[in-house]
Parts: C-alpha cells; structure tokens; sequence
C-alpha cells in the first residue's frame, strides 16, 4: 500500500537504483579479486623468501668465526626445503672477507650475502640480505 492507500504494482525508482548500486558493487568486487589474489601471493613469497635469507644468515652467525670459511653456497631446495614453495626458487650465500673500504683497520669481520630468486607471475623477483659477521661477535 502507498501513502494514499492504494495499492501500487511495480518498482520505484528508488528500489531500481538501489539494486542497481548492489549490483555495481557486486561487479567492482569481483573485478578486483584476481588483483587481491596476485597481490596475497607475491606478499607470501617474499615473506617466504625474506625467512629463508635470514634463516641461512643465522646459521652462518652460529658457527664460531674460526670456522667462518670465504665460499659460495648455491642454495638448493635439497638444502633449504622451502625453496620448492618459491616458483622456480633457488639462492645463492656468499662469504667473504670484509671489503677494504669498510674494514680499514684490518678488523677480522666477514660480509655474508643471501640473494634468494624465484620467478612470480613470469617476472624475476629477488631478495638480497646482506650483514656483517665479526671476530667478537655471537660465538667468539
């Protein structure tokens, strides 16, 4: 019943305009899922990728210096399983010794990189962590 208390057969412009925005709504979100999926899966892998560096670079801090040798380790899913969650994952760890530049005084300090490369939605992705390992450091 309307207003005037007849009864009125059909739809008002206000209940088509309201459909019409839920369903412009509907679509938007829609739209944009493929977008948020993407964006959730690159967000994981370099989380992932970001725990693998820094795991390796713990390892590497908890062998006394001594035993600290200059190499470079091609990091595989044999030896870091959870590369094989990354596309086409894979890393490389270098040790070596501190570059003149930065250690000028001759102190006994090894420069450790992760470099971790995987491949997302065709395109190379690389995350790269660098720190120093010192003589006095964690196991002296």
């Amino acid at each position: 019943m309307s207003i005037l208390g007849i009864r009125s057969k059909g739809v008002s412009l206000v209940e088509t305009l309201l459909a019409l925005a839920m369903v412009g709504v509907i679509v938007l979100l829609l739209s944009n899922l493929p977008n948020a999926f993407y964006l959730i899966n690159k967000s994981k892998y370099i989380s992932l990728a970001r725990e693998i560096a820094v795991k390796q670079i713990e390892d590497k801090r908890a062998i006394s210096y001594v035993n600290l040798a200059n190499d470079t380790t091609f990091l595989t899913s044999q030896i870091e399983p959870r590369l094989s969650f990354l596309p086409n994952g894979s890393g490389v760890l270098v040790v070596e010794d501190c570059e003149p530049q930065i250690c000028q005084n001759n102190e006994a300090i090894k420069k450790v990189t992760v470099t971790i490369n995987w491949k997302d939605n065709g395109k190379e992705q690389t995350i790269n962590i660098k720190t120093f390992i010192g003589e006095g450091g964690l196991n002296p």
